[in-house]
């Protein structure tokens, strides 16, 4: 490829598309944790303590619950929910919570 492209080696890969690259003895670790401290300090929950379930599973989220976003509140709401979609690559853990709060990209509220 060398000879018909420009091409620069940049050395091992560490750190690609928000995906951490390690390697160890059995191949390679890849890990999203810097992209999801990033998006905790994004939506401004970096002090937040940590829970086991992010979600209840009895929890029911209506349409019309809570009150309508307004809209840069709503843009920044898909952004960080488009954030977790990317997170639940190595994360699949919260895919039911991230799953629950897409349901309601479309019109998002204060309880969503």
């Amino acid at each position: 490829m060398r000879g018909e492209f420009a091409l620069k080696d940049l050395g091992d890969l560490h750190y690609f598309l928000g995906i951490e690259v390690k390697k160890v003895p059995e191949g390679l670790l890849l890990s999203q944790g810097r992209y999801a401290i990033d998006i905790l300090i994004r939506s401004g929950m970096d002090k937040a303590k940590p829970v086991d379930t992010p979600l209840s599973v009895s929890e029911k989220l209506g349409v019309t619950d809570g009150t309508k976003l307004e809209t840069e509140d709503a843009t920044r709401y898909r952004s960080l929910v488009g954030a977790l979609q990317y997170l639940t690559l190595t994360r699949p853990d919260i895919s039911f919570s991230v799953n629950k709060v897409c349901q309601f990209l479309h019109s998002p509220t204060t309880a969503h």
